[in-house]
């Protein structure tokens, strides 16, 4: 079946390393019997939050679980949430799971997702809804936390990307292990992956009774599967880019981005190894396995993936970075020389331009901008071979222009095509289609 579901991870950091937190906490909830609003039961949601739960006790939080039809209420919701507000420092952890139904509603023009629990009499019962603005809301109680990660394993989740972010993360190079942990933990960071975008559903039914979703969340943070770090140090970005490459399928498209209040930091999980008791390891499942079931990886092992992901995202990632540096040439230097740039007009019409017209358009427009807020940016990897990846993306961005005006653009979507430039050492773009009606899924 296909499975409504929505997990949120919110996340606070040391001053220092990542293990010197002093306490983690973690609120896991998980339903799979709706029977009470009126919608169908699922299969692995239960066993989905049982799993992440042994994953954090492994980890030494200290673990709520809300587990079940009985006591997976909102108003339980809250009261954890609350308890813990009360007592969190800068030195501690949280996390908030949610794996159950997920639904969204148009209100005002503007679609809202929203989490499903019991205890209302419907599913449109405000007491069985948990909304985007609950979400918000609990994220500012627990604001003295130095990092939040929201993961969303939901149809739906990707308008959970409707929080809004003023920053795009920076590519750092660290010289050793120790200055990177460091490093990272005193930054702030809100940052969130879905399991779908903002129309899709979610796969249910995966390996060891669990969702697809879960299941690549969880083999990623086995030893070594995403990064060979003695450690056991694996970051968000790299097992967000496991995750949305390996998981992509024609039915629903993993994305990941950032959130308000993102300043540059990065997440660190650890492998289950450094946990006790130790977890017993998931089943290994082979990328002929995923192909013949539909999904869109494309490397021919899934250590590879993680890495090849990040690389052919770089250009994309780096062209907003540009506009918040307002620097143009990092910004041309993510095109192709025989780039191709098309849109939709608002008169309704269309246009093309090659990478000359990119060009001469920017440097006009780099020379006006005063600065620009990148509020929203959501990107999705929608499939890639050894020539050529594509990219759907979603963005908000305020250009504050130097005559004093102000240009919103919201919930723009793009899509974009990167292949390997011929010295192979990096990436760049080749195709974009902006202005579109929804993303680009394959």
């Amino acid at each position: 079946m296909w499975r409504l579901a929505l997990a949120v991870l919110l996340t606070p950091v040391g001053t220092a390393q990542a293990q010197d937190f002093q306490k983690s906490y973690a609120i896991v909830v998980g339903v799979d019997d709706y029977s009470g609003v009126g919608l169908p039961k699922l299969a692995n949601a239960e066993s989905d939050a049982r799993a992440v739960e042994r994953y954090f006790r492994a980890q030494r939080y200290q673990v709520t679980p809300l587990i079940g039809p009985q006591i997976a209420t909102k108003r339980n919701v809250e009261k954890a949430v609350r308890e813990i507000s009360e007592r969190i420092t800068e030195q501690d952890r949280f996390v908030f799971f949610f794996a159950g139904h997920g639904k969204a509603q148009r209100q005002e023009g503007v679609d809202v997702a929203y989490l499903v629990v019991p205890g209302g009499r419907d599913k449109n019962d405000p007491s069985s809804l948990v909304s985007t603005g609950d979400i918000a809301k609990y994220s500012r109680s627990l604001d003295r936390a130095r990092h939040q990660l929201f993961i969303f394993d939901s149809c739906y989740a990707g308008l959970m990307g409707q929080f809004q972010t003023r920053a795009v993360g920076e590519r750092l190079q660290y010289d050793s292990e120790t200055f990177m942990v460091r490093d990272l933990s005193a930054r702030r960071v809100r940052q969130y992956l879905s399991a779908g975008g903002e129309d899709q559903e979610v796969l249910d039914n995966g390996p060891a009774n669990l969702s697809w979703f879960t299941y690549f969340l969880l083999k990623g943070l086995e030893p070594g599967v995403v990064k060979q770090r003695s450690s056991g140090l694996v970051t968000f970005s790299e097992l967000a880019s496991y995750v949305q490459a390996l998981s992509a399928n024609p039915k629903h498209t993993p994305a990941f981005g950032s959130l308000a209040g993102h300043h540059g930091g990065e997440f660190l999980l650890y492998s289950t190894a450094q946990g006790s008791p130790p977890l017993a390891p998931l089943p290994t499942i082979t990328v002929k396995t995923l192909r013949d079931l539909g999904f869109l990886t494309r490397a021919d092992a899934p250590e590879q993936v993680a890495p090849a992901i990040d690389r052919m995202r770089e250009p994309i990632d780096l062209l907003y970075q540009a506009w918040m540096q307002k620097d143009v040439g990092l910004y041309l230097r993510q095109f192709d020389s025989g780039a191709v740039q098309t849109g939709r007009l608002k008169s309704g019409g269309a246009y093309s331009r090659g990478y000359e017209e990119i060009a001469q358009r920017r440097r006009v427009d780099f020379v006006r901008v005063d600065h620009v807020d990148v509020l929203k940016y959501e990107i999705m990897y929608q499939g890639s071979d050894a020539r050529e990846a594509t990219f759907g993306v979603r963005y908000s961005m305020d250009f504050y222009w130097r005559d004093g005006s102000v240009t919103r653009e919201r919930n723009i979507n793009e899509c974009y095509r990167v292949r390997p430039r011929s010295d192979g050492r990096r990436w760049v773009i080749v195709r974009n289609d902006d202005y579109q009606r929804r993303i680009c899924y394959q």
